[in-house]
């Protein structure tokens, strides 16, 4: 093969065709350079005088290069679109050949052709690809795919179905992702653990224009892109990656949840997402809270576990439910002021000394302190509709500042230094009391004769005195 395909096509009228066609031949089946099969298969077509059906079917249907399939492919639709073994290699593409491309093809030419045969084969691979999969489920897609009639184009509906089934098949069986539809087409997509380095390693990404739920946690991207055709899109999962930046989320408009917890993002940008109700950042590398004035309607937001320092440029969030700054370096809490609707905070595990800044979040149920320098519970007052407090391993040494919280369900407060139990028996709707590995030595029931609903008490690992002691046990065992 000493000329190559570049050469005889700059002299194919000195070579003559009957020798170009026989070294060209030769280039496409014997040659590994993909590049020259491509150039070498071009030439060849051009000077097909249709007599060539058999070799292009051979490529298109056994070779093994991908690129030179799809160039046999478009081959044959463009020199043999009439002829009479056309169709039927497309049926047998269609519900043989196990490449998901190939399938695409094959549904795509069958639906130019639009003949009632070509109708016929789209509709019975439908019909046989439910019954395998969904046969519990065939009345969740449309009726049309069911009836007998070839006589009309199939509609762009159908289509889709069609190709959404194929992308099933493929995800599920050759990729192991999980795939969920609603009436035919594709909504869920979980790639959890699929090893991709890029979201466009996911075949066939851009049919998914249907996708509500894209779960890819887990992997090993760099990048958010190539998501700018999902418009319903509702959650995004990108957890567990290797995210740097926040960006390419503009066209998202639907995007309600998203999670970017352990990554190695340094800054909060690029979240001008109106929609957005869920917005997850913890394990990062976030040194400060900004840009999140336009998520007016978000209702949890997670930024544990970062280097965050100060509580700040949160005011805008008038509708957030949950807030979450564990695991920080937060000194002092402050710049809540305007989160009246806020449900549950957690603040553990910062550097806290002094409980402030909460005297507005009269709607707070759950608060969670623990694994501070707090010493004294103070500021609690207005917090009358909290249900659950947590200030464990604390400095604190008295009840003093549980008084008004009378609809307290849940405190746990131990690994402090409370010596005396008086100041709880107030706390009627208490249930659940964890008292560990406080300085406590004297236990008598008449300290907690008041909590009629106190179902769990726990006092282990505090130097009670033996009769404490004794007491405390017949109340765990017959509560």
């Amino acid at each position: 093969m000493d000329l190559n395909p570049d050469y005889i096509k700059k002299n194919l009228e000195q070579i003559g065709k009957k020798t170009a066609r026989e070294i060209l031949k030769e280039w496409i089946v014997n040659s590994d350079n993909i590049s020259l099969r491509e150039t070498a298969l071009e030439l060849y077509s051009s000077m097909d005088e249709g007599k060539e059906f058999k070799f292009f079917e051979q490529l298109f249907l056994s070779d093994e290069g991908f690129e030179i399939r799809v160039l046999s492919g478009n081959i044959l639709r463009d020199n043999y679109f009439y002829h009479k073994k056309f169709v039927s290699l497309l049926e047998f593409t269609l519900n043989d050949v196990n490449n998901m491309d190939q399938k695409f093809f094959a549904v795509e030419t069958l639906n130019l052709i639009d003949t009632k045969k070509a109708r016929k084969i789209i509709k019975d691979y439908l019909k046989k690809a439910i019954k395998l999969s969904f046969k519990k489920k065939i009345y969740e897609f449309p009726e049309e795919i069911f009836n007998s009639n070839y006589d009309t184009p199939i509609p762009h509906s159908i289509l889709e179905v069609c190709f959404n089934l194929i992308l099933y098949d493929y995800y599920v069986n050759s990729c192991g992702y999980y795939v969920t539809l609603r009436e035919g087409l594709i909504i869920l997509l979980n790639c959890e653990g699929g090893k991709l380095d890029d979201i466009s390693e996911i075949p066939v990404f851009n049919k998914l224009v249907k996708l509500e739920h894209l779960q890819l946690q887990r992997n090993n991207i760099q990048n958010i892109r190539g998501l700018n055709h999902l418009t319903q899109l509702k959650t995004l999962n990108l957890s567990q990656n290797q995210i740097k930046k926040i960006e390419n989320l503009e066209d998202l408009n639907n995007l309600q949840e998203i999670s970017l917890s352990s990554n190695k993002i340094k800054k909060i940008e690029n979240l001008d997402l109106g929609n957005l109700k869920k917005l997850s950042l913890d394990r990062n590398l976030i040194t400060g809270i900004t840009n999140l004035d336009n998520l007016r309607d978000l209702e949890l937001l997670n930024l544990s576990n970062n280097t965050i320092s100060r509580l700040k440029n949160l005011g805008n969030l008038c509708k957030l439910k949950t807030l979450n700054l564990s695991l920080n370096h937060i000194e002092i809490i402050s710049g809540l002021e305007n989160l009246e609707n806020l449900i549950s905070l957690h603040l553990n595990d910062n550097r806290i000394s002094h409980i402030s800044g909460l005297k507005r979040l009269v709607s707070l149920k759950v608060l969670s302190l623990s694994n501070n320098i707090i010493e004294n519970i103070d500021n609690l007052d207005n917090l009358t509709e909290l249900n659950k407090l947590e200030i464990s391993n604390n400095k604190i040494e008295t009840f003093n500042g549980l008084e008004n919280l009378k609809n307290l369900q849940e405190l746990f407060i131990d690994k402090n230094h409370i010596k005396q139990m008086e100041g709880i028996n107030n706390l009627e709707r208490l249930i659940i009391l964890f008292l560990e590995k406080n300085d406590i030595k004297d236990f008598k029931l008449n300290y907690i004769d008041n909590l009629k609903n106190l179902n769990f008490i726990f006092l282990n690992q505090n130097p009670l005195t033996p009769e404490s002691w004794e007491i405390y046990q017949k109340r765990t065992r017959f509560p």
